[in-house]
């Protein structure tokens, strides 16, 4: 079992262990003033054609300290994390670095920045980074005119209670913070790929320069089970297994939540690999360390997801019920995909990249998790551990 799949399962088993198989008192809303519209399962509805998540264009990162201001224990969180302890400013005078590297090679360390410090501003004629991967690194820039920060939590005129916002409302509101770049929760491919396009290195100067394609010690759940964990948003006091909110209006546990988890990684690190084979030009697609790197993780998360299509469609979860291919659709079809880009020029796999965020995103919108209990019962005795330790107030 590779080392990406075992660790991902921790995350089921401490969920499991802790008896949060259902929401617990803590995670559920205060008492709402409802109507039966808004009662209902919360189910937002698929991103707007042409959503790009999340925006980067650095002139609208607000920065964390105007996080801070609501999300003080996330903050905190933060900053006992790697995001939030990143050194880029050292790779500027360390010519032995990896980005010192490359900046022989290029002139420059904008590579670099783009995940490790994606906001700098020119001072004395010198780029100075004020702060690490922070919040809009993950969540999307949320500055500027056109920027999320002042709409996401505005619940409508003359109301400043979240449970008392109309259905109508919230929809609007969702919508307008999604098309300005927002990265909710909810969107868990997007996540996850958002994810990866730092934790999958595409840049073939920079592998060039000894930067590894893909660390083996990266896992998507370990790493939101582990130091990147921060979700206070319902509890001040408790950093709960999966954000409590978005599991409170989609009546998903915390143990749904990550068997949807399990299987977007492995959607995300192909549609990253694709892109990055895509961008590359015709001659080192088929021969170069870049294009070596970027087909062996497409091999291995394919590999991945056809085993756990197999255990899918084969196994029985916990009530005996075993799904049919049919059930899990998007999942064959993106195998399919796969299969078409051998050879393909540079706009065939633009375009299959495209097809599989697609039906990536159509997966997350059609599971919650809830149909997917035999990755349970197939996975769950090879466990790893957390990537760091979760804050604890």
């Amino acid at each position: 079992m590779p080392r990406r799949v075992l660790g991902t399962l921790l995350f089921l088993m401490v969920c499991l262990k802790a008896g949060v198989l259902l929401l617990s008192a803590d995670d559920r809303p205060e008492p709402a003033q409802q109507t039966p519209q808004n009662a209902a399962v919360d189910r937002s509805p698929p991103l707007p054609a042409g959503t790009v998540l999340p925006r980067t264009d650095r002139s609208d990162f607000a920065g964390p300290d105007v996080c801070r201001n609501c999300h003080r224990s996330e903050y905190i969180a933060w900053l006992h994390s790697s995001h939030g302890r990143s050194p880029m400013n050292r790779f500027e005078t360390d010519p032995d670095s990896i980005a010192g590297m490359y900046r022989q090679l290029t002139g420059n360390t904008e590579q670099c920045r783009r995940c490790h410090a994606p906001p700098a501003e020119e001072r004395a004629g010198r780029r100075q980074v004020e702060f690490g991967t922070s919040c809009e690194s993950c969540h999307g820039a949320a500055g500027g005119e056109s920027g999320w920060l002042n709409r996401h939590a505005v619940y409508g005129r003359g109301i400043v209670r979240r449970e008392q916002e109309t259905a109508e409302h919230r929809q609007q509101r969702i919508a307008f913070c999604e098309q300005a770049g927002m990265l909710r929760a909810e969107r868990q491919y997007d996540v996850a790929r958002n994810c990866y396009r730092c934790h999958i290195v595409t840049d073939a100067r920079l592998i060039e320069s000894g930067h590894p394609a893909e660390f083996d010690d990266f896992s998507l759940i370990p790493a939101l089970l582990g130091q990147v964990r921060h979700n206070f948003h319902l509890d001040r006091r408790r950093n709960a297994v999966s954000p409590t909110l978005d599991a409170s209006r989609r009546r998903q546990t915390p143990v749904m939540r990550a068997r949807v988890y399990f299987i977007v990684e492995q959607l995300a690190r192909i549609h990253v690999a694709l892109s990055a084979l895509a961008a590359l030009p015709d001659t080192a697609r088929v021969d170069s360390i870049t294009g070596d790197e970027m087909r062996a993780i497409l091999e291995d998360a394919a590999g991945q997801l056809e085993e756990f299509i197999e255990v899918l469609t084969s196994e029985p979860d916990a009530s005996g019920r075993v799904l049919s291919a049919g059930q899990i659709r998007p999942l064959p079809e993106v195998l399919h995909v796969l299969t078409e880009c051998d050879d393909a020029t540079a706009a065939d796999l633009t375009a299959a990249a495209d097809r599989i965020r697609h039906l990536s995103r159509q997966f997350v919108q059609d599971h919650s998790g809830d149909r997917l209990g035999a990755l349970d019962t197939a996975f769950l005795e090879d466990l790893d551990d957390p990537i760091g330790t979760a804050l604890a107030p």
